[in-house]
């Protein structure tokens, strides 16, 4: 036993840099034709209830191989909060402890933090869901070995929470942006995807996540000359913008599931019942956790450098079986 604790951090740097690994360029029509629609879009949608306005959804098909998971957020569910890592208190604390006592004023971008894994923010928030969510480098902003190896981390893009810009726009990236429904809690959130950060976009937006690119657009799927496969975090949103679809592909274990593409990811938010959705950091970076649970079948090595869920006021606790 005392061996195996003493090798775990040297296995565990090799599994990450073995799934940091480059995969392989398909071709768009050879895609198509050695991955038919059938191999990785669900039969039915047999969603599996969390807690009221949360169902899940997992997809296994072993001759492909692949594994997902999908969530359902009913955006107008009484009670439901939107809690993210980092949020303004957190960032202003970090800027106090840099300039010493007294008001920080605003958050200097580019901000940079010491981060941590979904896994601990849906612990420490009570989340029902969480998820990671924008890219993201080390103290320059790249993903070099110091930010593979440490927790330093810069948002390359989107992040907003109650209204406060914590990490600036990157135009060029899409991103998913919350807007309450109305004066009261109660009447929920309105989500919307938009095809690059600007400042017109983002107006009124209360909470936004920076991503990657949009993978479905009017309920049309957006296409991609490079297509490889890899884990992927995602979401989507009905026409409304009224109900939130996350998704999670594993892919750091690909003789037990493979990952999808930007467009099969399309596929399958339009398969849930998307209009719009988007892709976040994937690969190693993939993380959902469900009522404080692991959702995948490994456990990520990577510090993300953000995470966003969803909690319920009264719901003190994760009761619901998965």
């Amino acid at each position: 036993m005392a061996i195996m604790k003493k090798f775990l951090p040297l296995f565990a740097i090799f599994l990450f840099f073995t799934a940091c690994a480059s995969h392989p360029q398909i071709e768009p029509d050879l895609e198509d034709y050695l991955y038919p629609e059938e191999t990785y879009l669900p039969e039915n949608l047999n969603w599996q209830p969390v807690c009221p306005g949360i169902a899940r959804l997992d997809f296994e098909n072993p001759e492909f191989p692949l594994v997902y998971h999908a969530v359902r957020v009913e955006l107008n569910t009484p009670g439901l909060q939107i809690v993210t890592f980092p949020d303004y208190n957190f960032a202003k604390n970090v800027q106090r402890g840099r300039l010493g006592p007294g008001d920080a004023g605003g958050i200097p971008q580019p901000f940079i933090y010491r981060s941590h894994k979904t896994e601990r923010f849906a612990k420490e928030s009570g989340a029902v869901v969480a998820m990671n969510a924008t890219p993201f480098g080390g103290r320059n902003g790249k993903w070099d070995l110091a930010a593979k190896l440490g927790a330093v981390r810069q948002l390359v893009g989107l992040h907003i929470e109650n209204g406060n810009v914590i990490a600036a726009p990157v135009e060029r990236y899409a991103a998913l942006i919350f807007k309450r429904a109305g004066a009261s809690a109660a009447d929920g959130y309105i989500a919307e995807v938009l095809d690059n950060q600007t400042a017109e976009g983002l107006q009124g937006a209360d909470f936004a996540f920076g991503g990657f690119f949009t993978v479905l657009r009017d309920g049309e799927v957006c296409d991609f000359k490079v297509r490889t496969h890899d884990s992927r975090s995602g979401a989507g949103l009905s026409r409304d913008g009224r109900i939130l679809y996350l998704l999670a592909v594993e892919g750091e274990m690909p003789g037990k599931s493979q990952g999808l593409s930007y467009p099969q990811c399309g596929r399958v938010f339009k398969a849930l019942g998307c209009d719009d959705a988007l892709e976040f950091d994937g690969g190693s970076s993939t993380q959902l956790f469900i009522n404080g649970k692991n959702a995948l079948n490994y456990r990520s090595v990577v510090v993300q450098g953000n995470s966003f869920g969803f909690r319920l006021s009264g719901l003190m606790s994760a009761t619901f079986a998965r």
